[in-house]
């Protein structure tokens, strides 16, 4: 999508906002970038990815994305219906919807399930289950809030969407905190 994306958001809320890649050195110039504009008073939007991410961004691939997909809402694990927030296939590649061709699973027709291990979790994450992620992944409980952290719940039996993935709240406390963590979620 590019940076240019950012610029209103920017302007709108006067916040600094810096693009970073994924390595823990990138991670980490982006965080003193922002750390300098809040201390100078400045909002402004820093591109330091420039080896990957460009202004304008990359167009053949949205000119791919437009041909293929239109806005549409959009169930989020965690956060439930998106209005306008997701991608559908356009009509021209219908016969390729597998919701189309098998039925949409819903919270009506299906056991919504929050993680690989299976444990009932509605998708909002309000604790009726023994999975928080949705409520970990909206930032209104931390992963040692969570009965399940570090016992039923460890990246090698994931329940929910926030220790499935390695850049998920939980994994994250898990791998920086470990035990520790665990002890803490018990207490």
């Amino acid at each position: 999508m590019g940076t240019a994306e950012y610029e209103p958001i920017v302007a709108r809320y006067r916040v600094p906002i810096v693009v970073t890649g994924f390595e823990p050195l990138d991670i980490l110039d982006g965080i003193l970038r922002c750390v300098r504009q809040l201390e100078s008073g400045q909002a402004a939007l820093d591109n330091a990815y420039a080896r990957s991410v460009r202004s304008e961004g990359n167009r053949a691939a949205q000119a791919l994305l437009q041909r293929v997909f239109t806005v549409g809402s959009r169930r989020w694990r965690g956060l439930g219906e998106i209005e306008g927030g997701g991608l559908v296939l356009a009509a021209e590649f219908s016969d390729l919807d597998a919701e189309r061709r098998f039925g949409a699973i819903t919270d009506s027709n299906a056991d919504v399930r929050e993680g690989a291990a299976g444990t009932r979790a509605k998708a909002t994450g309000d604790g009726d289950g023994d999975c928080l992620s949705g409520l970990v992944l909206r930032g209104l409980r931390k992963p040692v809030d969570c009965a399940a952290f570090g016992t039923r719940c460890t990246p090698e039996h994931p329940l929910g969407v926030t220790m499935v993935s390695g850049e998920g709240a939980c994994a994250a406390y898990w791998r920086f905190r470990g035990p520790r963590a665990a002890t803490e979620a018990a207490s």
